[in-house]
């Protein structure tokens, strides 16, 4: 009984090796955050922040965004940070941007916001 119960701990320990091996070899898929920042035109601040999050729900609807939230600027309370995880680069850039959802969410912020966002793409390193 102890010589069977050793062989069932040696095998499991082989599979969990072999498992741990092959998610190794295994390729990750690459996420892509969004980081845009919005800068509110003088006295819309807090109707930039409702707008961001009305805004968000439609981003969200597009199949390869992942996540999306926004986070407000405490020192500067017109500034939202805005972070969107996207399946790649392409979803955002040219999928999104070219879909009919861009638009629409471009329809919440427009008129609320001083010049353009800046926005940058990171990815894990």
């Amino acid at each position: 009984m102890e010589t069977l119960v050793m062989e069932d701990r040696a095998s499991s320990s082989r599979r969990t090796l072999q498992r741990k091996q092959q998610q190794k070899t295994m390729e990750v898929p690459i996420v892509i955050t969004e980081v845009a920042i919005f800068t509110a035109l003088p006295g819309k601040d807090d109707q930039l922040g409702h707008a961001i999050l009305q805004g968000l729900d439609i981003v969200r609807q597009h199949s390869e965004c992942i996540t999306a939230h926004a986070t407000r600027c405490i020192e500067q309370p017109g500034r939202y940070m805005v972070n969107i995880v996207w399946t790649s680069l392409e979803a955002h850039t040219v999928d999104f941007r070219g879909g009919p959802l861009f638009p629409q969410w471009r329809g919440y912020i427009d008129g609320l916001i001083e010049g353009s966002a800046e926005i940058f793409h990171y990815q894990p390193f």
